[in-house]
């Protein structure tokens, strides 16, 4: 389907990013005369029979995320609909997500990381005492603008006390930043919001999510068992208070959780030995200028869980030495396939290089080639490779990661649409935001275009 050129009375600019179920446009208001986000749902792509559920569900997010009028969370302007498309008018921000840092390895300090999640509890907060559940927080639904103000966004899966639209038994959310209660399907409040937070805390302070896997991984982890303590992974000096508000936020029972967004805030700020002035939760400006980026993995295309994954191969053949090839490889190649072929060069058994290379082709890497075989690449713009189930398979558990359980319908639809891998790929990949993408596709092994 062509974009449109009008949504209502707003002209239609650019495509800022593409959803599971939509796609977000910059666009101008010719009334105000100010620039709008539009975040759009396709009828055509609903299940038939859960539309009307799914549009008064999209019809919530505008009623709860419009009584937010807060600097820190993204407003609301305006719900509408035409024959193809419901929308959304937002306020159009100004920013890169925190997804996007965390994804280049941004050094935040403990300063930094306090800023943030000051915040982010102040917009959690102003949201809970008004009755709303966000449900989805993680790094991509955090905006940093260049004014160092964090902006909250997305509450597509807000739920307002009194809505009946989701009900018991309705898993909704990210994987890897749900709550144990949310991966159960069961009712959830302001508490599974402050999990979540405490999830993004984490990943602040060490670089690494608390809970990594494939999606039935990620969610027994989350309910039944603790990471290992931030100050026993990151590169800062963490005391153990800060140890401690970081395992209270990740309780796996919401009563032993923070109560509320404003004790998780002061439990933070005095971890951090920052003095607030008064007892409720206040909020930093961001020093953006002085966040240091890692421009060694800037280098390297493919995300940290591909990265071991292949060291562990490695490792069955030339021992610790694996890693530090890895990272040198890395950085010479976006293609998944050509990286084995250069590991490859370090085994010399002519027999353990085959294993190794029959390694990667058993992980779906069908660009690995064997020593003497012209190399066909992996990439998006490379030769069709044939799709098989277990590619699918795959693709749908770490697609689940970005979109949660509406990832398994997304990648049926395309595996019937699609001639090729690469075109099967290239589907599935325009349903994620321009921040994940990239991400996405170097967990699978693929090179964004």
């Amino acid at each position: 389907m062509a974009d449109p050129q009008k949504l209502g009375k707003y002209d239609i600019q650019s495509v800022l990013g593409k959803g599971a179920m939509g796609v977000v446009y910059k666009a101008f208001d010719p009334t105000i005369e100010r620039p709008v986000a539009i975040k759009t749902v396709r009828k055509d792509l609903v299940d038939p029979d859960m539309v009307e559920q799914s549009m008064a569900r999209f019809k919530n997010e505008a009623k709860a995320a419009g009584r937010l009028l807060h600097p820190n969370i993204v407003s609301v302007y305006e719900y509408g609909e035409d024959e193809a498309n419901a929308f959304i008018v937002m306020e159009y921000v100004e920013g890169i997500g925190l997804r996007e840092y965390l994804n280049r390895k941004a050094a935040f300090d403990l300063g930094q990381i306090a800023a943030i999640m000051s915040q982010l509890l102040v917009a959690l907060d102003f949201a809970h005492e008004r009755g709303v559940v966000h449900r989805d927080i993680k790094p991509s639904n955090l905006i940093l603008t260049p004014g160092g103000s964090l902006k909250v966004a997305d509450f597509g899966i807000a739920r307002i006390d009194t809505s009946n639209l989701t009900t018991m038994g309705m898993v909704m959310g990210t994987p890897s930043y749900m709550s144990p209660e949310q991966c159960q399907g069961q009712n959830v409040d302001r508490r599974s919001d402050l999990f979540s937070a405490g999830v993004v805390l984490y990943e602040l302070l060490t670089g690494e999510k608390p809970f990594a896997g494939a999606m039935e991984t990620i969610g027994y982890k989350i309910c039944h068992e603790d990471p290992r303590p931030p100050s026993g992974v990151s590169r800062l000096q963490l005391s153990p208070t800060v140890d401690a508000v970081v395992a209270t936020a990740l309780e796996k029972k919401p009563e032993a959780r923070f109560q509320n967004a404003r004790a998780f805030s002061r439990a933070l700020r005095s971890a951090c030995d920052i003095v607030s002035t008064d007892d409720a939760v206040s909020a930093t400006a961001i020093n953006l200028a002085a966040i240091k980026l890692d421009t060694t993995v800037m280098l390297s295309a493919f995300d940290d869980t591909v990265l071991r994954t292949v060291e562990r191969q490695l490792a069955h053949y030339v021992g610790p030495m694996a890693r530090v090839m890895i990272r040198k490889a890395a950085v010479q190649t976006a293609d998944l396939g050509e990286l084995y072929s250069l590991l490859s060069e370090n085994i010399q058994d002519p027999e353990e290089r085959k294993k190794f290379f029959e390694g990667a082709q058993a992980a779906g890497v069908t660009s690995a080639s064997s020593p003497g075989v012209q190399r066909t690449g992996a990439q998006v713009k490379g030769k069709p490779a044939p799709l098989e189930r277990s590619f699918v398979d795959e693709t749908t558990q770490r697609l689940a990661v970005y979109l949660g359980p509406i990832a398994r319908v997304v990648t049926t639809r395309a595996a019937q649409k699609a001639a090729s891998r690469e075109e099967y790929v290239e589907i599935i990949a325009g349903h994620l935001g321009a921040q994940e993408r990239g991400a996405f596709l170097r967990e699978i092994g693929y090179e964004e275009r």
